[in-house]
């Protein structure tokens, strides 16, 4: 792969990837991807933590690819990186992930889905992809039960 790689919208697998280098290679292998700020993504599919470079960072956060942020629909992640966040459907098989053995999460678990762990925990994530949603739900459950709670303690102390 040639040294740029990510760095802009472009079909970074073709011809370079050995899958992609065959006459039969698989769509993905045409799609167009980049390198994202997963913090500056407001798409509705949440990029994904990178397989190629798994101990890259940028801005200190861990390195994301997005297809939809090039227009393209993402045929790679679901079959061909099994260890994507996204395709984690427990919360235990989220958590169990990290960016490398012994170290940091490399997912974090929302309440119903797995995403990259700074999608949900860095404080600089705010508005991301299927993100949002699930903390303004649960702000909401959160509000709730301390309404709930002082409504109570007043009701008791009357």
């Amino acid at each position: 792969y040639p040294a740029e790689i990510g760095g802009t919208c472009n079909a970074w697998d073709a011809g370079v990837h050995p899958d992609c280098s065959k006459d039969d290679a698989p769509a993905w292998c045409k799609k167009k991807w980049c390198y994202v700020d997963p913090c500056a993504c407001g798409l509705d599919e949440p990029p994904k933590v990178t397989t190629y470079l798994p101990l890259a960072t940028f801005t200190g956060k861990s390195l994301y690819y997005s297809y939809e942020t090039c227009g393209s629909e993402d045929l790679f992640t679901e079959k061909f990186n099994l260890d994507a966040c996204v395709n984690q459907e427990t919360k235990e098989d989220c958590l169990e992930l990290k960016v490398q053995k012994g170290s940091g999460r490399k997912c974090a678990w929302t309440g119903e889905k797995c995403l990259g762990w700074e999608i949900v925990e860095h404080p600089l994530c705010k508005n991301v992809a299927g993100v949002q949603q699930v903390k303004a739900a649960a702000s909401g459950r959160a509000a709730s039960v301390v309404g709930v709670l002082f409504a109570l303690i007043a009701a008791a102390t009357a």
